[in-house]
């Protein structure tokens, strides 16, 4: 695919969420899956007139596995990374450190894909959708309860007392990643409280779109104890326990996309940001907010459903409820 279709969304990514300009170094990070998507970061990178930096990894299929010491290093060097990779670096040792130095990051997962610079989400209205974002995370902070019930039968409770809200919004900055368009409100639930059943009907984004039986996930003191189903329950079963880690069992993250441009399509930028779907995440919550650090981190997703906060509804449907006021 041609680098001058991918130009534009590149150039948003380096300019726009990235405010990169002279005297800043970049680092753009990719891996042997993600190459030729490159050249279009490069080039943006080089018209923004900053100073451009370029590594290769091996890379991951599976999100949440480490990167090297020496990725680390290079990270915390600069002043803005892009994160260019098939597996997700935002659940990793190496990108937390890299915020915490004050370096922007933009984890850009599953950017294999040749027609990732192409895809609806990009076309979101990042400025008018920043209040919004912030606004729901703000509630997650001042709440200490939270609710997810589904017509379908998702009915899971959990604490989220003293948990900070988080508001991916796109841009980069020093307190979080910036996802590009994946955009969301979301925070780690308090460790062994979440009780109840989840009823994935939309998506697990790196295994697979429900499009026939839902996926139902029983939780008891915070941990998956029971994955049922068909095929993909099978596959999503089979993925965990191949981590060989009873943690990625954690329930990690309860979040809420945010992206009106995204739809369904299997994809995780998209899936995750489908506005007012519900991610309820298994595996690592320690890069998020939380305590446990899994051999993975696999986010789950509903829609058509309901999330309330100390008892309150804030989000019906596609309905945002925020001090009183909707909007869709």
């Amino acid at each position: 695919m041609h680098t001058l279709l991918k130009l534009k969304n590149a150039r948003k990514v380096v300019s726009q969420l990235g405010a990169a300009r002279p005297g800043m170094e970049v680092l753009v990070l990719s891996d042997l899956h993600t190459h030729h998507n490159v050249e279009p970061l490069a080039i943006a990178v080089d018209e923004a007139g900053a100073s451009l930096n370029l590594m290769q990894i091996a890379g991951s299929a599976r999100h949440g596995r480490q990167l090297s010491p020496v990725v680390a290093e290079a990270m915390q060097a600069a002043d803005l990374v892009i994160a260019l990779t098939r597996a997700n670096a935002a659940h990793t040792d190496a990108r937390q450190r890299a915020t915490r130095a004050g370096v922007g990051v933009i984890v850009l997962p599953e950017s294999h894909q040749p027609d990732f610079f192409l895809a609806e989400g990009w076309e979101a209205d990042f400025d008018a959708l920043r209040p919004q974002i912030e606004g729901l995370a703000d509630a997650l902070t001042r709440a200490d309860t939270a609710r997810v019930t589904s017509a379908l039968g998702t009915d899971v409770r959990m604490s989220i007392a003293g948990r900070r809200g988080r508001a991916l919004h796109g841009f980069a900055n020093t307190t979080d990643i910036s996802a590009g368009y994946c955009l969301e409100s979301s925070l780690a639930p308090v460790e062994g409280t979440a009780e109840g059943v989840i009823v994935v009907n939309a998506s697990i984004p790196g295994v697979s779109l429900i499009r026939d039986e839902p996926v139902r996930i029983r939780l008891e003191k915070g941990m998956a104890v029971a994955i049922e189903g068909g095929e993909v329950a099978r596959r999503f079963r089979d993925l965990l326990a191949s981590f060989n880690d009873p943690l990625v069992y954690n329930l990690g993250e309860l979040g809420v996309g945010m992206n009106p441009r995204c739809q369904l399509d299997g994809t995780m930028l998209s899936d995750e940001s489908v506005y007012g779907s519900i991610q309820l995440a298994l595996g690592t919550s320690a890069y998020i907010g939380g305590t446990v650090k899994a051999a993975a981190h696999y986010d789950t997703i509903v829609t058509d459903a309901t999330l309330e906060l100390d008892g309150r509804v804030v989000l019906q449907g596609t309905e945002l409820r925020l001090d009183g006021e909707a909007a869709r």
